[in-house]
């Protein structure tokens, strides 16, 4: 246990940054007793760090196709063309639903995702080149709700965008910008070492790429969350390499807003039955680390009750989280994987999660903004 307590005292009382190889041994910790050491630490720093508040947002997840051209075995939201439940986004069923969303629900953010599909074409659009398509969803959500904060398209977007039109990725990521880009999901991370990428997502973008594009959209005005998605083939010294990474851009560019810890859903994915489940505590672990290892450098940390469920996420305000994510309204993603926790959730929902661990509700907007009555002041 000296080891353990040795490296929570230079974090909480030295005001040290934690090494890889620390957070590593740390993620090999099994016993009772250290878990308690990492659990309360965490709290300790969450209470110091952002206080007792816990914020979520009213958002609009949109995941605008499932056909995609690539393949990740940990995915089961992809489908070919020619299957039958493949689907593309018509803007005329779109926009009633983006109406009742902002109109009724009080929505201050939608995110676009979809897969990689070369030749979408989407109903009702006028442009015809693929870039083209994707900026003028852009704009035509923001044309119609200018207020309204667009959270779109991973760095695997991007990358896939430049092969696709031969454009570069500064080019992209400003044209998307003029065209009502405000943020970008951190997401297609998975973990950022190569060994581990080859095998789980052979096709997608390597680490360097994926640090690149990140880095550059920083640069460009447009910050972004940062992710890990864990629970496959990675070791501990993976995911501690992970969070280093993701550590020295926010060093560099200041551009995450928060981190998101997304741990795998197998049950109908190519990974069902080849990997050692998940447990609880093994993701409450994860998000206890992270929290000790970015300390300031990324004050937000927030747990996903679409992949972990209610009871799980409001425990997760005991191991260092300050967040628990959004309403997300139709996340399609996680379900096709085999989730079982929903794919929306209402504004009460969330709050009583929150309520429950007798801690402090409040309602955020995509840059960590409080709201009150549409009122927005900064989160400090």
């Amino acid at each position: 246990m000296d080891k353990v307590k040795q490296i929570i005292y230079n974090v909480l009382d030295n005001n040290q940054k934690m090494t890889a190889n620390q957070a590593a041994y740390l993620f090999e910790c099994k016993s009772a007793e250290a878990l308690n050491l990492i659990q309360n630490a965490a709290n300790e720093l969450r209470k110091k760090l952002v206080g007792d508040k816990v914020s979520y947002i009213i958002n609009l997840n949109a995941n605008f196709t499932n056909i995609c051209d690539s393949f990740c075995i940990f995915c089961g939201f992809r489908r070919n063309a020619t299957e039958s439940d493949a689907y593309i986004l018509d803007i005329n069923d779109f926009e009633p639903h983006l109406d009742y969303n902002v109109n009724q629900l009080g929505i201050t953010e939608v995110c676009f995702q979809g897969g990689l599909h070369s030749k979408l074409k989407i109903s009702g659009f006028k442009s015809v080149s693929l870039l083209d398509t994707y900026a003028e969803l852009l704009s035509r959500v923001k044309g119609r709700y200018p207020d309204l904060h667009i959270h779109a398209y991973s760095p695997e977007e991007i990358e896939f965008l430049s092969v696709v039109s031969g454009k570069s990725e500064q080019y992209i990521l400003e044209y998307f910008k003029d065209s009502g880009l405000d943020s970008m999901p951190g997401t297609a991370a998975e973990i950022l070492v190569d060994e581990i990428r080859k095998k789980i997502c052979s096709k997608k973008l390597n680490t360097q790429k994926w640090i690149d594009i990140i880095k550059l959209a920083h640069k460009l005005g447009v910050p972004s969350t940062a992710t890990i998605m864990y629970g496959h083939f990675e070791n501990s010294f993976h995911k501690a390499r992970h969070l280093e990474i993701l550590r020295n851009i926010q060093e560099e560019t200041n551009g995450f807003t928060e981190f998101i810890p997304l741990p795998l859903i197998p049950d109908k994915t190519y990974l069902k039955d080849k990997v050692a489940p998940l447990t609880c505590v093994d993701r409450l672990k994860l998000l206890a680390i992270s929290r000790l290892f970015f300390g300031k450098d990324i004050k937000n940390i927030q747990a996903s009750w679409v992949k972990q469920g209610f009871e799980e996420t409001a425990e997760s305000l005991d191991w260092g989280c300050n967040d628990i994510g959004g309403t997300l309204g139709d996340e399609r993603i996680t379900q096709a994987a085999g989730g079982t926790f929903g794919r929306g959730v209402t504004k009460k929902q969330l709050v009583d999660i929150i309520t429950f661990k007798n801690r402090i509700p409040v309602l955020r907007d995509t840059l960590y903004l409080y709201q009150k009555d549409r009122s927005l002041t900064y989160l400090t």
